[in-house]
């Protein structure tokens, strides 16, 4: 699930290149998803601006798919 979550985001980073919000919430969230279960928060902003998929994908994932 991190794997396809990284993807969407990935791909609404490209689609959304011309809007700085999704480079934004996208970089910080694919920051977090190196060490750690990215925020709720952070999770919300990428659902609302970055992508709907990828967002829903950072809501429901387990804290264990990150160690």
């Amino acid at each position: 699930m991190k794997t396809a979550a990284k993807v969407f985001i990935i791909i609404g980073m490209i689609v959304g290149f011309w809007m700085i919000l999704p480079l934004i919430f996208g970089g910080i969230a694919l920051s977090q998803m190196k060490t750690q279960k990215p925020s709720t928060g952070i999770s919300v902003c990428v659902l609302l601006f970055c992508s709907l998929i990828g967002g829903i994908l950072l809501l429901v994932s387990k804290e264990e798919d990150y160690i």
